[in-house]
């Protein structure tokens, strides 16, 4: 079964399905993003630092000025490390643990837009969407999907200008949409040494809206469903924002990961990114696991062939 998934996933090259503004409107976009200042303030945290890492929280203004906040680890006895970007799935915590770390490495976990008062959810409780994937869907210019993807970019430039650390080459790491975002983010930033693509999801829109069931699907396919006259333009304005017409222009080192039995972010989809990848690109494969394909090994791994990519 899993010889066969595969010979079906890797047979998926999908076609692009870029509007023929796409260049202009993005161009356009962040152009009008850069003009924003940043407004960066930052504060240790002394709870969150340890041994190995100092930690800070940052804040900075990112698309149409909305307040994104994440947290700085600066290793301990580094000088001006290198810095890895991680930027979490939809509808998650913004969670990592500090001893899975290379302490070598400077590391930013940004929290998406709207996500700062995101819970756990309790055994047995039902989890809750927050609804953000259909916020301005039927606006293009100020959809929400556009702003987290603005707001990564917004987050480069926050931290290529702390003196602390060596933002020549960034390591970019992200998780569900938070891989989708880095996708975007590495085709737009000259400071991106290397990418990690964690279960990758937004991405061959016409074929995972049908296929996932994870909650940013879902908000936009019972949208859909009660505003059936609207199916054409939210078509039409997630071709902007669908990670699938970026990957081709990807051109730093790219590592994926995939899980066969994964049903919020579907295979088939991150194959048909990873086929249309043009750069020098590897996929780690889980025949029999999920959206957690590889765990908290796989995340390790990740990091350590960041490290090792953006050393020099």
């Amino acid at each position: 079964m899993a010889l066969s998934n595969f010979d079906k996933f890797f047979l998926n090259f999908p076609t692009f399905d870029r509007q023929p503004d796409f260049d202009k409107f993005w161009e356009k976009s962040i152009s009008e993003s850069k003009k924003i200042p940043l407004d960066t303030s930052i504060s240790k945290n002394n709870k969150k630092t340890t041994g190995r890492f100092a930690v800070t929280e940052v804040e900075f203004s990112g698309s149409m000025k909305t307040r994104i906040r994440g947290d700085l680890l600066i290793p301990r006895g580094e000088d001006r490390p290198k810095v890895i970007i991680h930027l979490h799935d939809y509808n998650v915590q913004n969670n990592y643990q500090q001893n899975i770390l290379d302490n070598s490495t400077a590391y930013f976990f940004m929290t998406m837009r709207g996500h700062d008062s995101i819970a756990e959810t309790a055994p047995g409780e039902e989890k809750k969407s927050p609804g953000y994937m259909i916020e301005n869907i039927l606006e293009a210019n100020s959809y929400y999907v556009k702003s987290v993807y603005l707001d990564l970019l917004r987050c480069i430039d926050m931290l290529r200008l702390m003196p602390e650390l060596n933002c020549k080459k960034i390591g970019l790491m992200g998780k569900g949409l938070g891989a989708a975002a880095a996708i975007f983010g590495t085709v737009n930033s000259d400071r991106i040494g290397a990418l990690a693509l964690d279960t990758a999801s937004f991405a061959q829109l016409d074929l995972s809206q049908n296929l996932s069931t994870g909650d940013a699907a879902n908000e936009i396919n019972d949208f859909l469903t009660a505003m059936k006259g609207k199916k054409k333009l939210v078509k039409t304005n997630l071709s902007y924002v669908d990670a699938l017409n970026f990957s081709d222009r990807v051109k730093v080192p790219t590592l994926v990961t995939v899980g066969f039995k994964d049903t919020i972010s579907p295979p088939e989809c991150i194959f048909g990114v990873f086929n249309r990848l043009l750069c020098d690109k590897t996929m780690e494969v889980f025949p029999e696991e999920g959206n957690t394909a590889g765990g908290s090994q796989q995340f390790q791994k990740s990091i350590r062939w960041l490290v090792d990519r953006i050393r020099d």
